[in-house]
Order: structure tokens, then sequence, then C-alpha cells
């Protein structure tokens, strides 16, 4: 009796031993819980990378023909706005040709008063060398009437070249459209009297339209003719067009150092008819130059912009801060090197390997070996997958592409 005693007096100090151990365990965990910072992670992921030239530019009509009258008379016609398009072979306004009829009417006449005196000069010149041969006429009166035939005869022929110009300009005075294309820039209404120097309008050929893309020295030997090319426009936000390289210039601007390369860009209609994409609408060319696999890719929300590594980057690099969250839940500083952005996230070409877990909200005022608590873990585990990465922001601003997207378990 008396050992039982002994044996439960000593079961119950060591259980009281025990929970003041667990309670001084669980407080301590607390109070380390308490000093660690929240922070929210995600993995260092893989993706296929798309390298992708994008350059902004104007779009422009692939032709801009100026509509010249090249008589100067009055308008009769001319029922075209400015917008309206105008079709290969339309009439596009109609001159006065009154000026010219009565031109027509007078050298009509006038050759025939000549073909009559051509007729007796013809048989004066030759009564003349048939005297000539009886001893009667001299040679110099036979002279005189053959210079004054012949001059007849140049006379008349001076007349029917300036009528057959008359009539050419007669054709003129009807102004057909030579290709499809929308009116601009009319200058004329009808009952104006329209002259050669001054263009009735200008004719935009709007299918296809083209764009010039400047390109920096590096990107040249990247792009050639045929390549296709990607084009987004903020006027629809959801929709990509297509185009294709068609010129790349044999030179490069000295002034800016920069290649011009030409893109052609079919113009489909929309649901009322009209052409979708116009003539001064900014958009972005992408021209995928190449592609990578397994390239290691963080979110943007990861990398910290820092002074003092701004100040010792070299020219051409980015250098950005991240924390990695080890096993024991303490945050290291690293030093990272990044390639290409690509929507919300950039690749990583130093100092972040596939797996690692980053801190991507909570980082800000973390400094190397602070303890760190995960609240929330947005990791796409180490999955690969796609992503395009934009390798230059050329000479405009350039929507960021897709970010990839972790795939599922």
């Amino acid at each position: 009796m008396h050992k039982n005693r002994v044996l439960w007096v000593a079961t119950f100090v060591l259980a009281i031993g025990i929970a003041g151990c667990s309670g001084k365990e669980a407080k301590k965990a607390e109070e380390e819980g308490a000093n660690s910072v929240p922070v929210t992670v995600e993995k260092v992921g893989i993706a296929e990378v798309r390298t992708v030239l994008t350059y902004g530019a104007d779009l422009a009509p692939s032709a801009s023909i100026r509509l010249l009258s090249l008589i100067t008379d009055t308008i009769l016609s001319y029922p075209w706005q400015s917008g309206d398009e105008i079709a290969k072979g339309q009439i596009v306004a109609v001159m006065k040709t009154d000026g010219i009829k009565q031109g027509l009417a007078q050298i009509d006449a006038q050759v025939t008063a000549l073909d009559v005196q051509i007729a007796n000069l013809k048989s004066e010149l030759a009564r003349a060398r048939d005297l000539q041969g009886k001893g009667v006429a001299t040679q110099q009166a036979v002279d005189g009437l053959s210079a004054q035939y012949e001059a007849t005869v140049a006379q008349r022929q001076a007349l029917l070249a300036g009528r057959r110009q008359l009539a050419v300009n007669a054709g003129h005075a009807v102004v057909k459209a030579p290709v499809d294309g929308v009116l601009s820039s009319k200058a004329y209404e009808p009952g104006d009297i329209a002259t050669p120097q001054l263009p009735l309008g200008t004719l935009l050929v709007t299918d296809p339209l083209k764009m010039e893309l400047k390109l920096v020295e590096k990107d040249i030997s990247m792009v050639k003719v045929g390549q296709s090319v990607e084009l987004r426009l903020d006027a629809y936000p959801d929709r990509t067009f297509v185009g294709t390289v068609s010129r790349v210039f044999p030179y490069v601007e000295a002034a800016t150092r920069t290649n011009t390369v030409e893109v052609t860009l079919p113009n489909p209609r929309g649901e009322d008819g009209l052409r979708l994409m116009k003539p001064g609408m900014y958009g972005v060319a992408m021209l995928e130059v190449g592609s990578r696999e397994n390239v290691a890719v963080a979110p943007e929300s990861a990398l910290l912009l820092d002074n003092k590594l701004l100040a010792v980057q070299k020219e051409g690099e980015n250098l950005r801060r991240a924390f990695v969250v080890d096993a024991d839940g303490v945050a290291h500083e690293r030093t990272v090197k990044l390639g290409s952005r690509q929507g919300s996230r950039w690749e990583i070409l130093e100092g972040l390997t596939e797996g690692e877990t980053i801190i991507v909200r909570g980082h800000h005022g973390l400094t190397d070996g602070d303890k760190v608590r995960v609240v929330e873990d947005t990791a796409g585990k180490d999955k690969k997958s796609q992503a395009t990465v934009g390798a230059n922001a050329g000479t405009g601003s350039a929507p960021d592409g897709a970010a990839p997207a972790p795939a599922a378990e």
C-alpha cells in the first residue's frame, strides 16, 4: 500500500513537470510566432520563354495618291466627301470641257482651210515645174512655191498635234480613282476652278496598312522579310492583328542609329462594314525572334528595387533584391539579376533557382536573417509553364505578355 502511494505521488510530480515543460515550450513558440514577420510566399518557377521584340509605331496607309486635274477648268461634278471609300475605276470628278471643245472646233476649221491652201499650192508648184521645164519659169519661182507648200504642210501638222493634245485633255476632264481607297483632304467643290498645281484630294489605300518600326542596331539581325508580326491596338485591347515584315531598309539612319523595318498589315472590316484599323492609330508590334526552355521566372512582387544596387549595376543590367525562406522560417536576402520582363514576371538570370521559396508580400521591411511566418503560400508548385518575354521595349511602350500560369498538379 505504501509503495503504491509513493508510485502515485511520483507519477503526479512527473506529470506536473511535463505539463510545466509543455507550457514553457508553447509560450516560447507563441513568443517566437509573435516576433516573426507574417509573409506570403511563392516558389520560383520555370517557363518556356519566347523572346519577343516590341516596338511602337503609328499605322499609315500603304499608299497615298494625289488626285490631280491635269486641266484648268471649272469642276462640274465632285460628289465625294473626305472619308468616303472610292473603288478603283469610279469617277471622282468631272471638269467642264467647253473650252476644249471650242478649241477643237477652231483647229478643225483651220485644218480645213489649210487643206484647201495646200491643194492649191500643190497645183501651182506642179505647174511651175512644168513651165520650168519649158524654160518659162525660173528656179527661184519654183523654190519659192516649194517652200511655201512645205511650210503650209508643217503648219497643218502642228495644228493636228495640238488637236491631239486637246483631245487628250478632254479625256482628263474625267478623273477616276486609280485604286481602291479612302478620300482625304478634299480641296474643291463643284463650281471651283481646278488647277494641276493643287490636287483635288488624296486617296489613301487602307487595305493593307503599313507601319514603320525603328529597330535599334542590336535587333537588326534578328528580323527578316516575311517574318510574322503581331499587332495590338489600344482601340481593340482584346484583339491581335497579324502582319508581315515586307521590307528591311538597307541602311541605318545615322542620326538615330536605327534601321527602318516596314510591316504590311491586312485590314479586315468590322460588322459595320468599315475597316477596323485606321491610319494614324498607334500600335505595338511584337516580333518573335526565338524561344528558350526551362527558364527560371519569378513574380515581380518578389523583386525589390534597391538604390544601392541601382548605383552599382552596369549598363544593360537589371539588379533587384529578393528574400528566400528556408525550412526553419528564416529569410535570406539575395541579389538577383533579371533578364526580360513578361507580364507580372521576370526572367531570372542569376540569384534564384527553380523551386526556391521566395517572399512576395510582407518583405519590404525585412533584413537578412529575420524570422518569418508563412501565412499564405501562392506557389504554383514547381511545374513548367509557358511565358512570353519581351526582349526589347523598342521605341514605344508595349503591353506586357501574359504571365506564365503554373500547371495544375
